[in-house]
């Protein structure tokens, strides 16, 4: 597949809200993942604004990114901070060389191995809902082409997120439909706590495991995730076909 080819599969992904396995965490995670396939950046994940007015994140590509992220959370600095709040991309292509831009944040993010951050808003309008970070290992610069791109299929994520529920999108359903999507992701930590514990895995490795339960079986992620939580599903039957 060429990167046109991926581009064009990427939106179509992103747009998908008619499908009955697909849910707002399901496209936010298709976000992060098809960013990193494409650019030259090694991990992506998507922070969500809680009711307190704080980033949380809601969809990682790999643990590290979450820590990453819930540390610009913990001390109230770092790029997807100041995504989120000014509306712009924020870039540091070398946080190293950025001085004390933040002081707290840098030496966090480079300790869990990311020397580069590239942090977008999320907007429906003109409303800050989060922010999109994508971070790399090495030094790594944005082409203007890639930005625009990354740009371009964050805001489509973002809309679909919002209209996922094929309602009319009011101004308050704005406040709403974020603060669903977070309660999502929260039942889906306590799902894959439930299969790391249970197998002696990662909680990553877990959503993982939870992800491709959902797949098999034609499910939305959250609905799976509801049903351990809520004992209706154990966790041996999710993780059977791996032992």
């Amino acid at each position: 597949m060429n990167r046109e080819q991926a581009i064009t599969e990427a939106f179509v992904g992103l747009t998908d809200t008619v499908a009955d396995d697909v849910d707002p965490l399901t496209l936010l995670r298709r976000l992060a993942d098809h960013c990193v396939h494409l650019t030259g950046m090694d991990a992506a994940g998507v922070m969500l604004v809680n009711a307190r007015g704080r980033l949380q994140s809601v969809a990682v590509t790999e643990d590290r990114v979450e820590l990453t992220e819930m540390f610009q959370a913990q001390v109230d600095e770092g790029p997807c901070i100041d995504a989120y709040t000014t509306g712009h991309p924020v870039h540091a292509e070398d946080m190293a060389a950025a001085g004390g831009r933040w002081p707290a944040f840098t030496p966090l993010a480079r300790a869990a191995g990311f020397s580069a951050a590239h942090s977008f808003p999320l907007q429906v309008r003109d409303q800050s809902i989060g922010a999109l970070n994508l971070l790399a290992r090495t030094p790594t610069a944005l082409s203007a082409e890639d930005s625009r791109l990354l740009r371009a299929l964050s805001q489509t994520a973002t809309t679909s997120v919002l209209t996922w529920s094929r309602e009319p999108l009011r101004p308050y359903d704005i406040v709403t439909r974020t603060q669903a999507a977070l309660s999502a992701k929260a039942v889906l930590d306590i799902a894959a706590g439930m299969l790391a514990a249970t197998a002696q895995i990662t909680p990553l490795d877990g959503a993982r495991l939870l992800q491709s339960y959902a797949v098999r079986h034609h499910e939305r992620p959250i609905d799976v995730a509801e049903d351990l939580v809520r004992r209706r599903l154990t966790p041996d039957a999710v993780l059977a076909p791996t032992r």
